[in-house]
């Protein structure tokens, strides 16, 4: 029995061990390897622990010298062993073997995937600083601030300009570590979590920067806001001196010219005025909107109390406006008042000529116009004495009364009293002129009344004579026209009465040359009517007695024939008298219907 056979079971022990611990090695490989590649985010120091056991285990990978002793061994061993037990052993060393083969790329890849890794975790190390710096700025930035006055608002203008210029100093390391991440991402096996973190680096970066300039922003225009606020109050009272002292010179002038220049002057003050405190107000207004933003409420309401005391005084533009207003009507009233004076100070000059004209040529004038004319410009003075009684009251209301009156005022007084004056006397002058006439107007206008009731009559009797007599169908109807041309002889006469009567009338005046024409123009139109009327009358009442004739007649020879039958007729019928009544009737007939066609 050789030494191996002999000592079998004690070398086999060891074998087992060796195989054993292989195999375990392996294993504690794989759960490395597991480990490392899992999809949980290490800190850098976990990972490196994980890491440093990966390398202690992978620092004999090959493991060659275990290899063939196990293979030496398990050959002499299984020498004179059952050829089962040798095959059973065989396979479970060539499994251990075939399973570290295997074990040995993947090993390999993690190797790469290990300084890869770490590169990673380191880079994240690397982060970690510039992440807490710019957290510690965001922080910073987005903080709730009350500051109470524009000190404090100086002070955090300060850190925050500092923030920025801290930032602005580490812009070159951050853009080179967004640099080197983005690089290293470029890797198609980089973790996951380094997309993380170079998002959270560039992302982060522009965030805070951004939320440190809007904070920056925000602080200048609150200062802005507070100095604004300080400096638009005390402008604005100011303004609303300015507003009551222009409120104080705002007074009426009774030069024209002088009052609407003044007028023109206090509008557009209070037009600048007004502008100027609306702005003020609205600009206050936002200076405390903004300053509301970051304002404790304490102090929120000590500020709205002094807004609205500001308010309380805005009323001063109101006051200024109501006086400008007033003065504006002043200023239109004082116009048309002027107005007024020269247009019946114009009115004045042409009237005199037309009463001079009147009378320089009441020799070649027609007394009818001469009174016309005369009764015209009575009208047109009555009117304009009517507009001087409204200036009269118009300048008590306007102008100042009593002894102490400006000289402007007291011109527009001295110029209503000379108009008037003048306008008054032209009124004695006209109507002495006119009362020199006044027969003549009494005759004038019954003349004109009866020429006005004469004319439309004979109008209406021409266009009746034009249209003709209608033609009667019985005797009744000719017994209605007979009694229609009656009438209209009887209003000839009626009307001719009207027109002798008006130009009796005329007669009666200075001189009635035109009447004279008028009434024989109009007379010889009547003669032409009367002649028709005359013609009718003559016509009408011919056809009706023939037409009365005519039907007693009928009536008369129809009695006859009824009577043919009786014993008092047969006595009384003469055929020699029916056929005369016949030829009688007949003549009558044509008689009747030749004065029918005559119509």
């Amino acid at each position: 029995m050789t030494f191996w056979q002999e000592n079998y079971h004690f070398i086999k022990d060891v074998y087992d061990m060796r195989h054993q611990k292989m195999a375990e090695w392996m294993e504690n490989v794989e759960k490395a390897i597991a480990r490392i590649m899992a999809d949980k985010v290490y800190t850098s120091a976990e990972f490196k622990r994980e890491r440093d056991n990966f390398h202690a285990l992978c620092k004999d990978l090959e493991r060659a010298e275990v290899k063939k002793w196990l293979a030496q061994i398990l050959e002499i061993l299984m020498a004179e062993r059952a050829k089962d037990q040798k095959k059973d052993e065989s396979d479970k060393l060539d499994a251990l073997i075939k399973k570290h083969e295997e074990l040995i790329p993947t090993v390999t890849k993690t190797q790469v995937m290990v300084d890869l890794y770490w590169k990673c975790y380191a880079y994240g190390d690397e982060l970690k600083p510039h992440i807490e710096f710019l957290d510690g700025i965001m922080m910073s930035s987005t903080r709730d601030i009350a500051p109470s006055c524009v000190e404090n608002v100086d002070e955090l203008i300060e850190r925050q300009e500092k923030s920025l210029v801290q930032l602005e100093t580490k812009r070159g390391v951050v853009r080179d570590l967004i640099d080197k991440g983005k690089k290293i991402l470029e890797h198609p096996d980089k973790p996951k979590f380094l997309e993380g973190h170079v998002q959270r680096i560039e992302i982060g970066w522009d965030d805070t920067k951004q939320k440190a300039q809007d904070r920056l922003k925000l602080l200048q225009e609150t200062k802005d806001a507070w100095v604004g606020y300080a400096e638009n109050n005390e402008t604005i009272a100011s303004e609303f001196e300015k507003a009551e002292d222009e409120i104080k010179k705002v007074k009426k002038r009774f030069n024209l010219q002088s009052a609407l220049d003044d007028l023109k002057k206090r509008q557009d003050l209070y037009s600048t005025s007004n502008g100027n405190i609306t702005g003020l107000f609205t600009s206050i207004n936002n200076n405390f909107k903004c300053m509301c933003i970051t304002l404790p409420e304490d102090k929120k309401k000590i500020i709205d109390k002094e807004i609205k005391a500001v308010s309380e005084k805005l009323e001063v533009s109101g006051r200024f406006k109501d006086k400008v207003d007033k003065l504006g009507e002043f200023c239109a009233e004082l116009n048309a008042f002027d107005s007024s004076l020269k247009t019946i100070d114009s009115w004045k000059d042409a009237a005199t000529t037309e009463l001079d004209d009147i009378k320089n040529q009441s020799g070649s004038m027609l007394p009818e116009d001469r009174v016309a004319r005369t009764m015209d410009l009575q009208e047109d003075i009555a009117a304009k004495m009517e507009i001087l009684a409204k200036n009269a009251s118009t300048e008590k209301e306007l102008l100042p009364q009593g002894d102490k009156v400006p000289q402007d005022a007291q011109d527009f007084k001295d110029e209503l009293n000379r108009i008037t004056k003048y306008v008054a006397e032209l009124q004695a002058k006209t109507k002495a002129e006119c009362d020199k006439y006044s027969e003549d107007v009494k005759f004038w206008a019954e003349y004109r009344t009866g020429i006005k009731e004469f004319t439309p009559w004979l109008a209406s009797s021409e266009e009746a004579c034009t249209g003709g007599l209608t033609k009667p169908t019985n005797l009744d109807e000719v017994k209605a026209l007979n009694d229609k041309t009656n009438n209209f002889a009887k209003s000839c006469e009626t009307y001719l009465k009207v027109l002798m009567a008006a130009d009796a009338a005329a007669k009666k005046m200075t001189t009635h040359e035109e009447a004279d024409k008028e009434v024989a123009a109009l007379k010889e139109r009547y003669d032409k009517v009367k002649v028709v009327c005359d013609e009718w009358v003559k016509k009408v009442d011919t056809l009706l007695k023939e037409w009365t004739l005519l039907d007693n007649t009928v009536t008369e020879l129809n009695s006859w024939v009824a009577k043919d039958k009786t014993s008092e007729g047969e006595n009384q019928f003469s055929l020699e008298k029916m056929e005369s009544t016949l030829g009688e009737l007949k003549n009558i007939f044509k008689q009747k219907e030749k004065l029918v066609d005559g119509l």
